[in-house]
């Protein structure tokens, strides 16, 4: 992002009174707070129906970084060079820490009341209301350019472009069948199997094979009982709004902030596939700590209780290996004669924890009574 795409922030009106560099965008403070401004490569009806979701929550009381219209109405904004920037709401803070448990449990508390509101958003008919009112909006500011290109005498000239974008009528849903959730891991293990078989086939053995050799069969075991109970799923739980990529770093924290952050993975899915990737990310920091495990778990459901559904498709998740199918993947697709050392290590780290990771599978299997 060049210092350029600064010059985009006088189409939003705002007395600016310093910028500095963040990552991969610019820190603004204006007259109207703390901004965040960031080049937009998506397109826009993306950012409309990001707009829409995060607004709503906004309304609701919850602190997200949602993006703001310029002078015009628009979401984006193209400076000289014909790049594209969103300006967003930011917030005085800092990501949360991994090593703080009141930071971890307040993140995880956030998110049961992400999840609360985008429930309640949808079963109130909130985010349909608020379509309406982004396309009574849209009308007015056609009403407007139309009465301010009225005099104009070129046939077939318009007052400018006003494409709004999709909102959540159009928007696809992302709702899973049991079998192809089924199928998905069956297929997986098709390729740890076939992975393995080849490793074994290898007479001369580098370090990461020997570690996949003397490790695979428990981590498939763990594989195939994670198949066998998603076949035997009736259905999966309903799908609402996720924030699809929920971790420490999209949390802000500090003196009453505490913000969730980056919706670029915005979707319509199963919202315990949120608390799983949030989990998981802190408990492999942990080592599996059961402790955190159960604190994390009681913090989340003390807020939004999880069905039966959810907590079987939980724990499902979270005994499917997926780290070391990763590394297995990443070791089909590279170079098979030099494997990083790094990747030799979290082969090992998964193997070190395996038995800390089964104390919190065998707890987590007991509250889903699978």
């Amino acid at each position: 992002m060049s210092e350029r795409g600064c010059g985009v922030l006088e189409q939003y009106g705002l007395e600016v009174f310093r910028t500095w560099r963040t990552r991969g965008a610019f820190l603004c403070e204006t007259s109207q707070g703390l901004k965040l401004l960031k080049e937009w490569t998506g397109s826009d009806k993306r950012i409309q129906l990001e707009y829409e979701v995060l607004s709503s929550l906004a309304e609701v009381g919850l602190q997200v970084d949602c993006c703001i219209r310029n002078r015009e109405g628009s979401l984006v904004c193209t400076d000289e060079d014909q790049a594209r920037y969103v300006l967003r709401n930011w917030y005085e803070g800092r990501e949360c820490s991994t090593r703080e448990t009141g930071e971890i449990l307040t993140a995880a508390k956030l998110l049961a009341k992400l999840h609360q509101a985008f429930r309640r958003l949808e079963t109130e008919h909130i985010l349909e209301r608020k379509r309406e009112e982004c396309l009574r909006e849209q009308r007015e500011r056609e009403e407007l350019e139309a009465a301010q290109a009225t005099g104009r005498e070129e046939a077939g000239e318009e007052a400018g472009d006003l494409s709004g974008g999709q909102g959540f009528a159009e928007t696809a849903s992302r709702q899973g069948q049991p079998e192809a959730f089924a199928e998905m891991l069956e297929r997986h293990n098709r390729e740890l199997k076939k992975t393995r078989s080849f490793v074994k086939a290898r007479k001369r053995k580098t370090d990461f094979e020997l570690v996949v050799i003397g490790g695979f069969e428990k981590f498939y075991r763990q594989a195939e009982e994670a198949a066998a109970l998603a076949e035997e799923l009736p259905e999966l739980p309903e799908c609402w709004w996720c924030h699809g990529e929920y971790s420490h770093h999209h949390v802000l924290l500090g003196e009453n902030v505490c913000a969730a952050t980056d919706f670029s993975r915005l979707r319509r899915g199963i919202q315990a596939a949120d608390l799983y990737y949030f989990m998981r990310k802190i408990l492999e920091k942990h080592r599996w700590n059961l402790k955190l495990g159960r604190r994390l778990l009681d913090t989340y459901t003390a807020v939004l209780p999880l069905t039966g559904e959810e907590w079987k498709y939980l724990y499902i998740l979270f005994l499917y290996p997926e780290k070391y199918w990763k590394q297995m993947n990443y070791y089909v697709n590279s170079n098979k004669a030099w494997i990083p050392a790094r990747n030799v290590d979290k082969l090992r780290v998964l193997e070190n924890q395996f038995e800390a990771r089964a104390l919190f599978l065998k707890e987590l299997k007991e509250r889903a009574g699978a």
